[in-house]
């Protein structure tokens, strides 16, 4: 998957699955763009599923998900051509 934002451009691959405590500990695979770690508080997962829940985009998403190609090459609706170009333009995680 690909997480956008101001800061940097990065390809997030899950990797490996864990819980310490009460939290849910999600690292990035080895292929990631830069390792990563994701704490998911249970607040944070019932929120999240609360919104999965009520948003018609998820539902349509998955419903559609089966008859989806195995790779798409479209990211959110850019291609991987025009990603790669604004990673270039914007610098990989600029140090401030």
């Amino acid at each position: 998957m690909k997480v956008t934002s101001e800061l940097a451009d990065i390809e997030f691959q899950v990797g490996a699955i864990g819980r310490d405590g009460e939290q849910l500990i999600i690292d990035s695979a080895p292929e990631s763009t830069l390792a990563a770690r994701i704490v998911v508080s249970p607040r944070d997962a019932r929120a999240t599923l609360a919104r999965l829940l009520f948003s018609g985009s998820a539902w349509g998403f998955l419903l559609r998900l089966p008859f989806s190609p195995g790779r798409s090459a479209d990211g959110g609706g850019r291609t991987d051509r025009q990603w790669r170009e604004r990673r270039l333009r914007t610098g990989l995680n600029k140090p401030w």
